[in-house]
C-alpha cells in the first residue's frame, strides 16, 4: 500500500498555456517544453515535486492571483502583474513585435504607438495585450495564439503583436509559415512567477533561483535547450 503524502511533499501546481516551444499540450515527441523541463528538474532537486497544468491564460492568471496555484510559466513582467506575483530569474527569452500577413507592406513601426488607428490583434491576459490597453490602443482580443495568426491570415486585422518564438513554432504546425513576416521590437525575459498568495512563495523563489543557477553552471541548462534546436 503506497504511504500518504504529507501537505509539504504535494506537488506545487504550476499554470501553463500551450506555448510552444517553452511548453507542449501534449507532449511533442516526447519533449514538453524546454522552460517545462528547467523548472521540473530544478524543483525535483529542490525535493518539491512540481506538476504544470494546462489552462486558458486568462484564467491561469486569476487562479495564480487567487493563491489556488503556486505559479505561471512562461511569464513575463508587467506593472499590472507586480501585485500579485513574484518573479523569478530569467529562465529563457522571447522577441516581441508583430506579424503581419506576407503579402502586406512591412511599415517598419518602431513602438506599439504605432498600432493606433491600426487592425491589431493580441491574445486576452499576455502582456502584449495588457500594454495595448494601458495606451488605450483599441485592438481585437482573441482566445490563443492560433486564433490570432487564423484572424491575420483571414484579413480580419493587419497586424498580430506578440512573440516571435512561439507563434513561429505554431504557425510551422498550422502549415502558414510561408503566409507571415515577423517585424521585431525588442527583446523580453521570461519567467516562473509565483504568487504572492502561496504559502512561503518567496522561500521557493529563492530556493528556485538557487537551482537555476546550478543548472545553468553545470551545463544541464544548456543540454535541455539543445534538445529543442
Amino acid at each position: 500500500m503506497p504511504r500518504l503524502m504529507l501537505a509539504d511533499e504535494l506537488p506545487l501546481r504550476i499554470l501553463a498555456v500551450h506555448y510552444p516551444p517553452y511548453e507542449f499540450d501534449p507532449p511533442s515527441n516526447g519533449l514538453k517544453g524546454f522552460d517545462v523541463e528547467v523548472v521540473e528538474t530544478i524543483f525535483q532537486t529542490m525535493g518539491n515535486p512540481a506538476e504544470v497544468e494546462f489552462l486558458p491564460w486568462q484564467r491561469a492568471l486569476e487562479t495564480a492571483y487567487a493563491g489556488k496555484a503556486m505559479g505561471l510559466l512562461t511569464c513575463s513582467r508587467n506593472e499590472s502583474r507586480d501585485a500579485h506575483l513574484y518573479f523569478s530569474d530569467a529562465i529563457s527569452f522571447g522577441t516581441d513585435g508583430y506579424f503581419v500577413r506576407n503579402n502586406y507592406p512591412d511599415p517598419n513601426f518602431e513602438s506599439i504607438e504605432a498600432f493606433r488607428g491600426q487592425k491589431v490583434a493580441a491574445v486576452r491576459g499576455y502582456t502584449q495585450q495588457s500594454q495595448l490597453e494601458s495606451l488605450n490602443i483599441d485592438h481585437t482580443l482573441v482566445r490563443t495564439d492560433e486564433i490570432a495568426l487564423n484572424v491575420l491570415i483571414g484579413k480580419r486585422v493587419d497586424f498580430y503583436y506578440s512573440v516571435k518564438e512561439s507563434n513561429v513554432f505554431i504557425a510551422n504546425q498550422l502549415g502558414l509559415s510561408d503566409k507571415i513576416k515577423f517585424h521585431p521590437l525588442k527583446a523580453k525575459n521570461f519567467h516562473l512567477c509565483f504568487s504572492k498568495k502561496w504559502p512561503k512563495s518567496k522561500e521557493l523563489l529563492t530556493k528556485f533561483n538557487d537551482g537555476l543557477a546550478q543548472l545553468k553552471a553545470d551545463g544541464s541548462y544548456k543540454q535541455i535547450h539543445d534538445k529543442y534546436r
